[in-house]
């Protein structure tokens, strides 16, 4: 097994785990949103960046997870299911990790849809790398 096939499944398995924290995390009541959000965000981002290692392409270190569609895009690799939607997630990984949360979740984000594209994404990784 080549070296980039055996790090893009290692990535893979890690997403894998950061959905399951996302899980596991979203039925605490003492958890919050923005918790279940980050894991959600690593998991969907770990598997974007599992595929275009699988492929070949180098990717920059970034949690912006609209930059890495473009690349999955521009890959010719099919798009993830909910591709459009993943870019929600984005704030979770960066903004919102330091930033007081007192203003509550987006309107376009809930616990159920955050676990919901991670699942989608990561099925759809684990499709194109097999």
């Amino acid at each position: 097994m080549s070296e980039p096939v055996r790090q893009a499944q290692s990535l893979l398995r890690k997403a894998g785990e950061d959905l399951y924290a996302a899980r596991c995390l979203s039925k605490a009541p003492e958890v919050s949103a923005w918790t279940v959000g980050f894991h959600a965000q690593q998991a969907v981002e770990k598997a974007l960046k599992a595929v275009l290692m699988h492929r070949g392409v180098r990717y920059p270190f970034t949690h912006d997870l609209k930059a890495l569609v473009e690349l999955v895009d521009g890959a010719g690799v099919s798009l993830p299911p909910d591709a459009l939607d993943l870019p929600y997630l984005t704030p979770f990984g960066t903004l919102f990790r330091y930033e007081d949360e007192e203003w509550g979740l987006p309107e376009t984000v809930s616990l159920e849809r955050m676990i919901s594209w991670a699942e989608s994404t990561i099925a759809w990784a684990r499709s194109e790398i097999g």
